[in-house]
């Protein structure tokens, strides 16, 4: 166990150092980004196999037969989700639409949005939640498993966002969601597609730097003084999970032990024992 805890410790500092910091410190266009986000999963690979003997199915990163549909199926959870967000945002007048780009220019963004977030998105899920899961899901509890993965995309939400308590909630309760997805599957593809359906609905807005104006929808933020504006975002976290329950029986879940895919429905326990 103090073995496998250091080759934890290790990776996620080398895979968080290479995700988060080198950006910071090395100035890339969008062209250099790309490359460099795909860059990461050779440096994932190498890594892996040199601390444990194993591939990206170190990280979650299994290709079984229904990946795509828990992709799917998290993809549209996401997108809806947070589409549904922004147009409460709009309807209570914090944002006021003003037009949108061009059609060459929002194809030109879209294309950035879905390559640039997909991938994003994957990346951070392979170190917050695929490395927690597959390397002390047969040794801890459940609840332990879920809240050290929360811990570590909080932390991942403040380093990008900052420290605020409605920030730390809103990682806590869309945290939660994406834990509950990876969970119902054994798998990273659901979480991510839910993760990567949010950030794309987000881009429509803000592009892949974050900065208003950079989206295809243009638009303007004015102040709200409703009481729980700065808390729509927590809001609608727990909705997503409350959709992903509702869909549960929908997903396909990779079983290590039986080494085949089952659906929820056949699916008997494996390593890690079904919630209700």
């Amino acid at each position: 166990m103090k073995i496998n805890l250091l080759s934890f410790i290790t990776s996620y500092t080398i895979l968080s150092i290479y995700f988060y910091l080198v950006p910071l410190l090395i100035p890339m266009n969008d062209l250099l980004r790309f490359l460099y986000l795909l860059s990461f999963f050779p440096v994932a690979q190498l890594l892996a196999k040199k601390l444990f003997g194993r591939g990206l199915e170190s990280y979650g990163l299994i290709f079984f037969n229904g990946w795509y549909k828990n992709l799917g199926i998290g993809l549209s959870i996401g997108f809806i989700g947070w589409s549904l967000l922004y147009g409460v945002r709009i309807i209570i007048g914090e944002y006021t639409v003003i037009g949108t780009k061009s059609f060459t220019d929002s194809l030109i963004v879209l294309i950035m949005i879905c390559a640039g977030f997909l991938i994003g998105s994957l990346i951070s899920d392979m170190i917050v939640r695929g490395l927690v899961y597959h390397h002390f899901g047969n040794r801890v509890s459940f609840g332990m498993l879920v809240l050290i993965s929360i811990i570590l995309y909080a932390l991942d939400d403040i380093w990008l966002e900052g420290l605020t308590v409605s920030n730390f909630i809103f990682s806590v309760c869309l945290g939660t969601s994406l834990a509950y997805a990876f969970y119902k599957t054994h798998s990273i593809w659901a979480n991510t597609g839910l993760h990567a359906g949010l950030n794309i609905a987000y881009g429509l807005f803000f592009g892949v730097t974050g900065n208003v104006g950079d989206g295809i929808i243009q638009f303007e933020i004015t102040n709200s003084n409703l009481f729980f504006s700065p808390w729509l975002s927590s809001l609608f976290a727990l909705l997503l999970f409350m959709m992903i329950y509702m869909v549960r029986n929908w997903f396909v879940k990779y079983s290590v032990t039986e080494n085949h895919t089952t659906t929820q429905a056949e699916f008997k326990e494996s390593q890690i024992p079904l919630s209700p």
